[in-house]
């Protein structure tokens, strides 16, 4: 259907600039046979009219196709052919145009003879003028297409390195997470292997899973919150294997947040920050809530914790929240934030980001 609209409009536009064509050159012959001694204006009207109709049907099915044959030579062999057309359609356009004026006895008192001797030199210019206007028409016309497809090319060009720049930049954020989250839990596994040999065990198999899932999810892009809330359970499981009795957490999630699909490692970026800032400095441990909600198109994720808390300037670049709020940033713009505050005598980080639900 597309490829016949499209035909069809074609064939309309083709068909309209030779009905204008037509019209203006029977007003230009018009004014021309009034030059010429022919003052009755009807009779002059309508053979400027035949003229017309007749020329400008022969040189716009014509002269397009003389084009194709032409591409690549010279310009002063191709104009000089176009002349010879042009000329040679003047010869036949006027013969025509006479013969049609002739029979339907518009200028009853000249013959055909005569019609033609009178008629030809003003077709010659109208055909001259009339086609190489066409052609100076198309020529620009097509390099405005050429130059219009150029930058319509350079600008998908454009396009196509921002996002391959987009990718590569989040694909370097998560690179540097992995590492730095694999090296904490190898210290936790460390801690156990002469205490507790089976805990140890334990924790290696967690291990293994929290790695297959960030190999899974770097690729996927985004993750089903339920799997992120398993791999912070992991995690969580994993620093309770240091901390003993010193870290508590509870984990309460929304129904009408389970759809739907959240950054890989976002929330337990946000756990890991609690832990660095609110248990591991203290004696006495502290608690670690987290948090998912959704709210129309939106979903807010939240880690809250007892700590004293920090200022959310206080964050080095290339290190935790820094680089989850550059992942954010370069996966949703600016329709995603992480903000650091302060609630029920803790801290929480806040991610906003668009609602994304599962396929």
């Amino acid at each position: 259907m597309g490829i016949a609209k499209t035909l069809r409009d074609v064939t309309c536009t083709h068909w309209f600039r030779v009905g204008t064509a037509s019209v203006v050159a029977a007003g230009v012959l018009t004014a021309l046979y009034a030059l010429a001694g022919h003052s009755h204006i009807s009779i002059t009207l309508q053979s400027a009219l035949v003229h017309a109709a007749g020329m400008t049907t022969l040189v716009s099915l014509t002269v397009p196709r003389l084009r194709p044959a032409m591409e690549g030579r010279p310009a002063a062999m191709r104009w000089t052919v176009t002349i010879a057309l042009l000329l040679t359609l003047a010869l036949v356009g006027t013969a025509l145009a006479c013969g049609v004026i002739t029979l339907l006895g518009l200028r009853p008192n000249e013959p055909f003879a005569l019609c033609y001797r009178h008629d030809f030199s003003i077709c010659v210019l109208i055909t001259l003028t009339l086609g190489i206007s066409m052609g100076l028409y198309d020529t620009q016309r097509r390099r405005l297409d050429a130059v219009t497809a150029a930058l319509r090319d350079r600008e998908l060009d454009h396009e196509r390195a921002r996002k391959t720049m987009l990718e590569a930049r989040l694909a370097s954020l998560e690179a540097r997470l992995q590492p730095h989250f694999m090296f904490n839990t190898l210290n936790a596994i460390s801690a156990l292997i002469q205490e507790d040999p089976q805990e140890a065990e334990r924790t290696v198999e967690r291990l293994a899973a929290l790695l297959r899932f960030s190999l899974d999810a770097t690729e996927r892009g985004l993750v089903p919150l339920e799997h992120e809330l398993k791999i912070v359970t992991d995690y969580l499981e994993i620093e309770r294997t240091r901390f003993a009795e010193r870290l508590a957490y509870t984990i309460d999630v929304q129904p009408e947040a389970a759809g739907v699909e959240v950054p890989p490692l976002a929330i337990q970026t946000l756990a890991e920050n609690s832990i660095k800032h609110a248990i591991a400095p203290r004696p006495s441990g502290g608690h670690v809530r987290i948090a998912a909600s959704a709210v129309g198109e939106r979903v807010v994720l939240s880690v809250w914790d007892d700590g004293p808390g920090f200022a959310a300037d206080a964050m080095r670049p290339g290190h935790g929240l820094d680089n989850l709020r550059g992942r954010l940033a370069a996966r949703f713009g600016d329709r995603a934030s992480l903000e650091v505050g302060r609630r029920d005598g803790g801290t929480v980080v806040t991610v906003s980001l668009p609602r994304a639900a599962m396929p």
